[in-house]
Order: C-alpha cells, then sequence, then structure tokens
C-alpha cells in the first residue's frame, strides 16, 4: 500500500513538472518595439513562441507619433519593450508603465551591457536616429534582447543562443558581401549626398563619405550657403548620389529632394530606415544595398552613354543585379501582406 501511493505521487510529481515545462514552452512573450526596423532584428532571433509588436504603424512618421488609449492599453500585455532611447512617445509610455522593462540606449552609448558605435551629427550632438541600421551595433543589440529573453523565458535560453549565433553568421555575411560589392564597382569611399541623420549609419556601412546633409533632424534644415555648396558638388559630379529615405519622404525635405535630383541630374537612392513589418534585418540591409547599387550603376550609365555612345557591360549587370535585389524583396513583401490580408 505505501509503495503504491509513494508511486502515486511520484507520478503525479512528474506530471506536474511536465506541465510546467509545456506551459512554459507554450506562453507568448510578447516583445514590443518602437519601429519596424528595430523590430526586423528581433524577427532573427526569434521563436514560435515570441509576439512582435511594433507600436508605430507602417507608414507613420516617428518623430510625431503620440501614445492613444488605444496603444498603451496593448502595451500593458508587454512583457519586454525594444526603444530606440530617441523617441518622445518611448519616455512616455516607459513611464506610465514602469513594471515593464525597458532596453534602449543609455547616454555612455550602452544598450543594456554592450557599447554602440554613435556617430556624430555636424553640430557635435549624438545621431540616434537608426543607429541599429549599422551592422555591428544591431549585434550589440541582438545579444542584449537575448540576455533579457534568457531572463524572461529561461526554458528556451539555448534557442535563444543558437538563434544569436545564427545571426551573427548573416550579419558576418552581409558584411563580406558589403565589402566585396562595394570594391567590385569602386565605389568604396564615394561621396553622397543624405537627407537625413538616420541615413548616415546606412552610408558609414557602405564605407561612404558624406559630402552635405540636406536635413540635419526635425525641422532642422541646411542654411542657404550650406545648400549652395550642396547643389554645386552634385552638379560637378563630387557627390555621386543623393541618398534618401522613407523618412525624408514624409518630412518637408521630400519636395525638395525630388527637385534638386531633377536640377542636377543626380539620382536618388531611397533606402528604408523605418522599415516594413514583413523585413528581417537581413533583408533590410539586402533591400538598402540593392538600391544604393541601382542608384549609382544609373550613373555609370548615363555618363559611359553620353561620352561613347555605348554602355558599359559591367554597368548593365550592376544595375540588373541590384534591381533583381529590390524585385525579389518588393515581390516577398507584397505576397506576405495579400497572404494575410
Amino acid at each position: 500500500m505505501f509503495k503504491s501511493t509513494l508511486t502515486l505521487i511520484l507520478v503525479l510529481l512528474v506530471m506536474l513538472s511536465l506541465t510546467g515545462i509545456l506551459e512554459a514552452q507554450e506562453r507568448k512573450v510578447v516583445v514590443m518595439v518602437s519601429v519596424d526596423s528595430l523590430a526586423a532584428i528581433i524577427r532573427d532571433l526569434s521563436l514560435d513562441n515570441i509576439e512582435i509588436v511594433t507600436l508605430i504603424p507602417e507608414g507613420a512618421e516617428p518623430h510625431n507619433y503620440q501614445v492613444s488609449p488605444e496603444t498603451l492599453e496593448e502595451a500593458r500585455k508587454a512583457d519586454l519593450f525594444v526603444f530606440t532611447g530617441h523617441l518622445v512617445f518611448e519616455k512616455k509610455l516607459a513611464n506610465l508603465l514602469p513594471e515593464i522593462p525597458v532596453l534602449q540606449i543609455d547616454e555612455k552609448n550602452y544598450f543594456g551591457k554592450y557599447k554602440l558605435e554613435i556617430l556624430k551629427l555636424p553640430d557635435g550632438r549624438r545621431n540616434l536616429h537608426a543607429y541599429w541600421l549599422y551592422p555591428d551595433n544591431a549585434l550589440a543589440i541582438a545579444k542584449a534582447v537575448v540576455d533579457k529573453l534568457i531572463e524572461i523565458d529561461p526554458v528556451n535560453a539555448e534557442k535563444y543562443l543558437k538563434k544569436l549565433e545564427e545571426f551573427k553568421d548573416k550579419v558576418r555575411r552581409i558584411k563580406q558581401y558589403i565589402t566585396k560589392i562595394t570594391e567590385f564597382y569602386g565605389v568604396k569611399n564615394m561621396s553622397v549626398i543624405i537627407t537625413f541623420p538616420g541615413e548616415q549609419y546606412v552610408a558609414y556601412t557602405m564605407g561612404f563619405t558624406i559630402a552635405g546633409m540636406l536635413s540635419k533632424g526635425e525641422g532642422v534644415f541646411a542654411s542657404g550657403a550650406e545648400l549652395s555648396e550642396i547643389k554645386s558638388k552634385l552638379e560637378k559630379g563630387y557627390a555621386k548620389i543623393i541618398m534618401a529615405s522613407d523618412v525624408s519622404r514624409m518630412l518637408n525635405v521630400g519636395k525638395f529632394i525630388e527637385d534638386l535630383s531633377r536640377e542636377t541630374k543626380t539620382p536618388t537612392a531611397y533606402v528604408k530606415i523605418i522599415g516594413s513589418k514583413d523585413l528581417t534585418y537581413s533583408d533590410l540591409l539586402m533591400y538598402n544595398i540593392g538600391v544604393i547599387i541601382g542608384a549609382f550603376s544609373s550613373t555609370t550609365m548615363g555618363k559611359s552613354a553620353v561620352q561613347s555612345r555605348t554602355i558599359l557591360p559591367t554597368a548593365i549587370y550592376a544595375l540588373v543585379a541590384s534591381l533583381v535585389i529590390v524585385i525579389v524583396v518588393e515581390s516577398y513583401l507584397l505576397y506576405v501582406r495579400s497572404k494575410y490580408r
């Protein structure tokens, strides 16, 4: 009788233990992120039990976003906030929900316990716009996120660490690809004009030199003298392309970009800074590489056609290759959106 009772107790304890493990494995961990391009890093780390929620709707301008009662109610479900540390609404949300842990850049440029490389604006201020688009910063952010996910969900610790190693490998290979493609097309150290501070990190990743900046932040436009110098650099071919973004399209500088491009006959590469809810971080980097090489290729083709009435085969190959990257990513986005309508 005693043995039977003991056996029954042991069986019940094992069942309770297994139930706890299964519940932990099935439990959704809700990670709420400010913008899609930052969420893209977490998509590369995500397991099936991770629910990623982007707070700023696609197509909205991040700097003007306000916390609505609906957003606040949704945010209460979060297990973790991953913020840029730059947007006004983030501070408000963190103050309203102090019980939810927050990962974001601090005043010493640390994200969690990992140091980031933060570039300077022309006036010496820290450029906190889209710093995660620099791959080394993305790796540091990924490490900080994995540390926190393991703390929240220790049962899946090994899986998170495996995802982190896979992410490191993806970023390493993309960095190698950037080195090869910039050397192959001779664009390393190429001078470009950027239209918004976040694009500085895309240019830095590509190894470009910034010859001018149209907008230095929200509502901070280049002076008349600076604009004149930028236009001169474009007309003389010192700066090869204008690098704009999905953010600058939304701002007052957006219309000026089109006029400047037309007047100076300089192509514009529109990179993604806000991103898209359907893109992983590696997708985002590859898309931006594609549009940049495509813009540069169009200048190469145009000049060679004027000078020799022929188009260099390498320029054609460059343009086709870059367009393929962009078309594949855009087609994927259209497919995913149609699938979930």
